[in-house]
């Protein structure tokens, strides 16, 4: 097997060069200048279309990155990879303002494979989370009646994460796993105001881990039945902070650090279960985040924890073959963890897509459609519609199983 090696190292380098493209914009929703920016709801996969669940899912062909312990499925004869990419089409509101944007990345890369019959592992990059805004505004100058002054706030930039899964299959009904790795990436905010322009850019980086647990029973040959927990502590993100302030009109110029509160990841807990037939497979998830170690520097902005129920399901179009077409669906209800001015933000998601075979490939497509319900009309309001492809291909190992 030794002249598989290079195709390993060659992933891994990829894998290590994918933040360039994962750092990309994903959003061009206003509210993504607060907190970390836009959290990915997901990073595409088989099972896009189910609605962003799989706590409780441990399928052949899935990269699980929802539950590292879930992944003692996969195929153990070749290494698995994972390549997707997404796009989405947004409606904005605020009042009687309304404007569109589109956006287009790469958002995932990964490799699985085993280690030791019971032993499997992923290695991968995804987005953690994505700033874009453009807001202008006007005032009217103080003494100078019909006379404005006009700011423009922009920001760019957003966070990746790398990370190594490993599980162990304990028994053949219990799964146990981890997540390590590490959420990097830089955010860029300018503020410009006449000929005056001030430029804040933070590199942040932070460790993370996660912990996972899956077991699964069969309460008839027909019908299995699984569940899913998963834990991740709260870690501090470190910042490196640059201010630039430049004028055009005086040539003046100003570059130094500056310093911002200590931001940190959310705390995490998350629960599954699954029902399995030879034609249907029902998922839910329940998934906390705690977000209470955070303060906001913006008196108008608070840190809200964050609730997210997810429910979803496939069909298998034949049964009989060991690798089928399957139609999906899903339907997610989550809070913001963003308050502005005590109005809070909640998201209804309701999801479709299918999975082909390809020989002994899986050619995925999801399409996502989200509404921002706020408990304020004068917040700002989204519709989004979104497309995920993924595909999920595999490379030989030998002909026969390892033992």
């Amino acid at each position: 097997m030794r002249h598989y090696y290079p195709t390993a190292l060659l992933l891994c380098s990829l894998c290590a060069a994918t933040p360039f493209a994962t750092a990309q914009n994903t959003t061009n929703l206003p509210t993504s200048m607060y907190g970390v920016g836009e959290l990915s709801a997901s990073d595409g996969g088989r099972y896009a279309g189910m609605g962003n669940v799989g706590i409780a899912l441990n399928r052949i062909g899935f990269q699980n990155t929802l539950n590292p312990a879930a992944i003692t499925r996969m195929d153990s004869t070749c290494f698995t990879f994972d390549v997707g990419a997404s796009a989405s089409y947004a409606r904005y509101s605020f009042l009687s303002e309304h404007s569109a944007s589109g956006t287009g990345n790469p958002n995932r890369i990964s490799m699985g494979f085993r280690i030791l019959p019971r032993w499997y592992a992923i290695v991968g990059a995804a987005p953690y989370s994505s700033i874009g805004y453009v807001i202008q505004t006007e005032e009217e100058v103080e003494g100078v009646p019909g006379s404005y002054t006009y700011s423009l706030f922009e920001g760019t930039g957003g966070l990746y994460r790398c990370y190594l899964t490993n599980a162990f299959a304990l028994t053949r009904q219990l799964s146990v796993g981890v997540n390590l790795g590490m959420i990097t990436g830089t955010v860029t905010q300018s503020e410009t105001q006449e000929s005056a322009i001030v430029k804040y850019e933070s590199s942040k980086r932070a460790f993370y881990a996660d912990f996972g647990v899956h077991y699964e029973f069969a309460t008839s040959s027909q019908r299995m039945w699984a569940a899913g927990v998963v834990f991740a502590p709260s870690f501090p993100i470190s910042h490196d902070n640059t201010l630039t302030y430049s004028n055009s009109s005086t040539s003046e110029s100003v570059d130094k650090g500056y310093h911002s509160r200590t931001q940190y990841l959310p705390a995490h807990l998350g629960t599954g279960f699954s029902m399995t037939t030879p034609r249907w497979v029902l998922t839910a998830d329940y998934n906390y985040l705690d977000w209470s170690r955070n303060s906001s520097s913006y008196t108008s902005m608070k840190y809200e924890n964050q609730h997210k129920l997810n429910i979803g399901g496939s069909y298998v179009t034949n049964p009989r073959l060991p690798r089928s077409t399957e139609l999906m669906g899903g339907v997610g209800f989550s809070n913001s963890y963003i308050n502005l001015k005590g109005g809070k933000m909640q998201y209804l998601e309701v999801s479709a897509g299918a999975s082909f075979p390809i020989r002994y490939s899986y050619l995925s497509l999801g399409a996502t459609w989200r509404k921002q319900i706020n408990s304020r009309s004068n917040l700002m309001q989204e519709s989004r519609f979104s497309l995920n492809l993924n595909l999920t291909f595999g490379e030989r190992l030998s002909k026969a199983k390892l033992k």
